[in-house]
């Protein structure tokens, strides 16, 4: 009964069972479907809309979701948030590879080329027993696109080319070799941005007196990028494929030394940014009582280049010279298991397992830092008792953590810490009619504490005050977030509303990355709401939609954008219309966010004061042109039609982060053959 709504249903399942199981689908991706999960949006993206817009970062990646929210600045300045979480406490997962570890907490954390994006969705709070480790304020999760994706229709070679320019003298452009025969894929793909600093809104002004940039320049948000993908698979049966790839994504150029402010002193130079990955997987099905079974292992290496800034006794900096070079190493397993019990119900169960270390170099001074391990594992029910679906789910999470400790008495305490947590998780969807579906989820989930960002080891402040060097509090107890959620999903002919309300409460909320004692600070409780509509007629498609999230601490907030960012409401407008002959769609999108006054530390007074964060309204206009059907894009945008100056509320709240773009036109071509 109530067919559409099953496929729905199942839908659900798919982003839960993490990306390995993404793997299954045999979409060739001239329509990939929307994968959905339980009370949370579909997901925004797959490759072949990408195709369709000039996206040149995570934050175009993101842009028409309302639930999360990216900050301004080049491509190392921006800070993502999700429910007014900062990026300290949500991970990037991309084909099951993840590190919780940052290099430089000045920049953004999360590196991915939109170029290699297969599918992209975000889960948001606290996960269920089977998201994997510290899930406990969401994640965004993505795979890297196949040969299989982009072949056109019976070719088994295939290529496509692909560049975009824009009015801030912006020019990119990527390639890609493909194919898929004999049971055996293989894909190479390369790519290149070179963003200058671009243009704020009207009235900017970057306080240079020097002349070297005209004043609505944001300094420092050029950025450069070099990156690579290469993905190698052997389908031995239908039952049995095997998968290596290796991706390398190279942020570089000449920067400030903290990138998330527009400016901040002198200090200034080359910064290269390298994350490079390796992972092995294998997706496996009808296996006997294990109906489906996907495993990975993988390595993750981040590398930060820079100069060596110092501080002198007087608190100057001084470049000491001889380079600073900051590393994380991660390394991880994944295996995801699903068997059926009794013809209808779905057994999940399976292991995950991460290890993190960090270590600086500052000309001379070598430090080995932080480690951690950690491994969960768990076992989740999906109960299929028509008209209701019922998830049941129990993890367990274990973490063992070293730190170097410090010379600082009133941050004294321990170097070691290991800790273990059970959490449990429930889930319901309701099939009331046809076209109306009801959730509820009620989510345990647990995280380790981040490791301390590797160059802060070979901190300015010296071997005695560096921030890196940690003790941990004797009493320590493991982060814990409780979610309470319940939405809706409608849906009816051309039409669909779905929304949710949600309590979080989230107990022995860690102390900031720099304090030089981890400890546990206290309580956050977050309430807010979601509400999504949209309407397709013909070639019109109308979309509509408001999210709201209020953290609250019993603890003075900090005001940075790592762990909590109080934050406006937030709306999302578009309108779009496709016409067949010419293949041509047109769109507009707005985006709108209400003014935000919260209570924070001011970051030099260290005393609670008033914040406040400025409202704004955006509109964007774009084109999309497919002059060969499929096998090609022409996009034409024009982003901030107003040329209004704004800041993102997913940042930090000072006069020197840099604010968005402002006006900015953008031509866009790809071709596949």
């Amino acid at each position: 009964m109530f067919t559409h709504i099953k496929l729905f249903r199942l839908s659900a399942l798919a982003l839960a069972l993490g990306a390995g199981a993404l793997a299954h689908a045999e979409e060739k991706g001239k329509e990939l479907p929307a994968v959905t999960a339980t009370g949370k949006r579909a997901i925004t993206n797959n490759w072949k809309t990408n195709s369709e817009r000039n996206i040149s970062s995570v934050r175009d990646l993101l842009a028409d979701r309302v639930d999360i929210n990216a900050g301004g600045g080049g491509a190392s300045a921006q800070y993502l948030s999700i429910r007014g979480t900062g990026q300290n406490r949500i991970d990037m997962v991309v084909d099951g590879t993840t590190t919780g570890t940052q290099l430089w907490y000045h920049q953004g954390r999360f590196q991915l080329d939109p170029e290699m994006v297969r599918v992209i969705g975000v889960d948001k709070g606290a996960g269920s027993a089977s998201a994997g480790i510290g899930a406990t304020s969401g994640a965004i999760r993505s795979q890297t696109v196949d040969a299989k994706d982009l072949l056109l229709d019976g070719k088994p070679f295939g290529a496509r080319v692909s560049t975009q320019f824009n009015s801030n003298k912006g020019i990119g452009g990527s390639a890609a070799v493909y194919g898929n025969i004999n049971g055996f894929d293989a894909l190479l793909l390369g790519s290149w941005r070179n963003n200058k600093n671009y243009k704020a809104g009207k009235g900017y002004d970057n306080g240079d007196t020097t002349g070297k940039y005209a004043a609505n320049v944001v300094r420092n948000s050029a950025r450069k990028q070099g990156n690579y993908l290469a993905k190698f698979g052997y389908t031995l049966n239908p039952d049995h494929k095997f998968g290596l790839s290796y991706r390398r994504e190279h942020f570089f150029g000449n920067s400030a030394e903290r990138p998330e402010f527009a400016r901040y002193g002198d200090d200034t130079g080359e910064i290269d940014n390298i994350q490079q990955t390796v992972n092995a997987n294998y997706a496996g099905k009808n296996l006997g009582f294990v109906k489906q079974l996907d495993a990975n292992v993988f390595y993750i290496k981040g590398e930060d280049e820079r100069e060596n800034w110092q501080r002198d006794k007087n608190k100057k900096t001084f470049n000491q010279g001889g380079g600073r070079k900051s590393e994380t190493d991660t390394w991880g397993s994944n295996v995801n298991v699903n068997s059926i019990l009794f013809g209808k119900h779905t057994l999940k169960y399976g292991v995950n397992w991460r290890k993190e270390e960090t270590a600086s170099r500052a000309g001379d001074w070598q430090v080995d830092g932080e480690r951690k391990n950690e491994v969960g594992v768990y076992a989740e029910g999906i109960w299929a008792l028509d008209p209701v679906t019922l998830t049941t789910g129990l993890r367990y999470d274990h973490f063992d953590l070293r730190t170097l400790g410090n010379q600082i008495p009133e941050k004294a305490g321990a170097t070691k810490v290991r800790k273990g947590s059970v959490n449990p998780s429930v889930g319901v969807i309701w099939d009331v009619t046809p076209d109306l579906s009801l959730n509820a989820k009620f989510n345990y989930a647990s995280r380790s504490p981040a490791l301390a960002s590797a160059a802060t080891l070979t901190d300015n402040r010296g071997k005695g005050k560096a921030r890196g060097w940690r003790n941990v509090d004797g009493g320590l107890k493991a982060e814990q977030a409780r979610l309470a959620q319940i939405g809706f999903n409608w849906q009816h002919a051309g039409a669909s509303v779905d929304g949710n309300v949600y309590h979080q409460h989230t107990k022995n909320f860690y102390s900031t990355l720099n304090d030089g004692l981890i400890h546990n600070r206290g309580t956050v409780k977050t309430t807010g709401y979601e509400l999504n509509g949209t309407y397709n007629w013909k070639g019109l498609t109308a979309r509509a939609g408001v999210s709201y999230a209020n953290p609250k601490a019993n603890f003075d907030l900090s005001n940075d954008p790592l762990d909590l960012l109080p934050q406006g409401r937030q709306w999302l407008t578009a309108l779009s219309y496709r016409w067949d002959k010419p293949n041509l769609e047109v769109g507009w999108r707005g985006r709108y966010v209400q003014s935000k006054t919260y209570h924070a530390l001011d970051s030099q007074s260290r005393k609670l004061e008033q914040q406040h964060r400025s409202g704004y309204g955006v509109h964007d206009i774009y084109a999309n042109w497919k002059p060969l059907g499929e096998a090609m894009n022409v996009n034409v945008a024009v982003n901030n039609v107003g040329n209004k100056l704004y800041r993102s509320h997913s940042q930090r709240n000072s006069a020197i982060t840099p604010p968005n773009p402002g006006r900015e036109v953008s031509l866009g071509v790809n071709y596949r053959f």
